[in-house]
């Protein structure tokens, strides 16, 4: 690439950045559904805190992990922020104004790479505010005790839950550049990611493997203990959670170089 040429592209960037904040705010589906997420998370995490820790933690005796409860939210608001990077990404190929943006901003890379910034810095967002409801309300809902705001491990799974979610969107919004259409990436993500693990967990001989699965290794970092032997260390859980995350993000790239809108 020629210094002209990067002169170009450099300035290019932060014009592609505000035309994605401007799209995904103007349309009522990605404007809302961030906001959605955090509701659905930190509501959820809340009710079940209040009125299960109690009998959960005298169910579970020394293996209670009150941190199963406070981030429990995030396996139903996490939808919403799936839906959100599908929509954000498809939902131009759908409507076909991919090829408006494609003219606006001609540099591909640019483009993409625009509209994924712009989505981890939405998810982020949604992310830290969902994270920091969820802990803060079990502290005032759930049993004294229970939580502590000085513990490491309270800002630990937190931090999880933060670093899940926006590596989550990530990653649908990477499946949604290489399928192109909302119908086929919710399609595929949506069994996969909350169906298909758990199923394939179950299935002894398979159930080594499925703990690489994005979402199964990415949720462990937002708890202190195992459900069973086949999970991952947490750290580690999260590492891979980024690899996929990654790929995804390497993969759309390359699709939308090579594809015509």
């Amino acid at each position: 690439m020629t210094t002209a040429r990067m002169v170009e592209t450099g300035s290019m960037f932060p014009a592609a950045v505000r035309a994605e904040w401007t799209k995904i705010r103007s349309v009522p589906s990605t404007g809302w559904l961030p906001l959605v997420t955090v509701v659905l998370i930190a509501g959820v995490s809340t009710l079940v805190g209040a009125f299960v820790a109690e009998g959960q933690r005298r169910e579970d005796g020394a293996e209670y992990d009150p941190f199963t409860l406070v981030h429990y939210g995030v396996n139903f608001g996490q939808m919403a922020l799936v839906a959100f990077a599908v929509l954000a990404v498809a939902g131009e190929y759908g409507s076909g104004t991919i090829r408006s943006s494609l003219a606006a901003v001609p540099d591909r890379r640019v483009f993409a790479t625009a509209k994924l910034t712009v989505i981890t810095a939405i998810a982020l967002v949604t992310a830290v505010a969902s994270s920091l409801s969820c802990t803060l309300l079990a502290r005032l809902v759930m049993p004294a005790g229970d939580i502590s705001l000085t513990a490491s491990e309270t800002w630990r799974t937190a931090f999880g839950h933060v670093a899940y979610l926006t590596l989550l969107a990530v990653l649908c919004a990477g499946a949604a550049f290489l399928l192109r259409t909302p119908m086929a990436s919710m399609g595929l993500l949506m069994p996969l990611l909350f169906l298909g693990t758990a199923a394939l967990t179950a299935i002894p001989g398979v159930r080594e493997v499925a703990r690489f699965l994005p979402d199964k290794a990415g949720q462990r970092i937002m708890r202190l203990r195992d459900f069973n032997a086949h999970e991952v260390d947490p750290w580690l859980g999260i590492g891979v959670m980024a690899v996929w995350a990654m790929a995804a993000t390497v993969a759309a790239l390359a699709a939308v170089r090579r594809r015509d809108a």
